[in-house]
């Protein structure tokens, strides 16, 4: 509505509720006044109408805030209840596949003896070969050891040899075989690692005690 517009409703609103005057500067007067009157009140009605839509709009704004941290708590949930079970199902796939690999690592075993005594390993060599399979098609693969640089994420060291010719933490021997299954270590190997100043860290301490 325009002000033109306002004044006019107002004007209208007077002459309603304003008897009429014989006196004509008298009239003006009070319709003066009244006026006046009519305006502080719409200024007043304006004000409380404003302070009431932005209260409603902060309402609005910390209940929306609120909806989207209960749905973050909620997405976050949901993820760590489908990682738990993600866990659970490798937790116990990575069981299964080291009971298989157990049994597979006796036929190895198996057959190397059968073949130190000339036995015939042809039956033992169908069924290893179907393991192996199986194992390929899970995606279980043994970790490489000797020659590697130890890595505590794959190798578990069980024992440390001295050796001036190679580099620190160098693999030499591996005492039982790791393995991954889809980029997973489900079985760490067990290895000897190289120490170059073994011997001589020995003579620090040997020299410290007899001081």
């Amino acid at each position: 509505m325009s002000d033109n517009e306002k004044n006019d409703s107002i004007d209208k609103s007077i002459d309603d509720v304003v008897p009429s005057d014989k006196n004509a500067d008298n009239m003006d007067d009070k319709k003066t006044k009244i006026k006046e009157s009519f305006t502080v009140f719409y200024k007043l009605q304006l004000n409380e109408l404003k302070e009431l839509l932005e209260k409603e709009k902060q309402n609005t704004f910390t209940a929306v805030e609120k909806w989207k941290r209960a749905l973050a708590d909620y997405q976050n949930l949901e993820k760590r209840k489908e990682q738990e079970i993600i866990d659970r199902v490798n937790t116990k796939t990575d069981k299964l596949i080291i009971d298989f690999l157990n049994v597979y690592e006796n036929f190895v075993r198996a057959k190397d003896v059968y073949v130190n005594k000339e036995i015939s390993v042809e039956g033992l060599d169908i069924i290893i070969k179907n393991m192996e399979s199986i194992l390929s098609e899970y995606e279980v693969k043994r970790i490489d050891t000797v020659g590697k640089i130890f890595d505590p994420n794959l190798h578990e060291a069980v024992s440390t040899v001295n050796d001036q010719n190679l580099d620190d933490n160098t693999i030499t021997k591996e005492i039982a075989k790791g393995y991954i299954s889809q980029n997973r270590v489900i079985k760490a190997s067990k290895v000897i690692v190289s120490k170059k100043n073994q011997v001589n860290e020995w003579k620090i301490c040997q020299k410290k005690l007899l001081v």
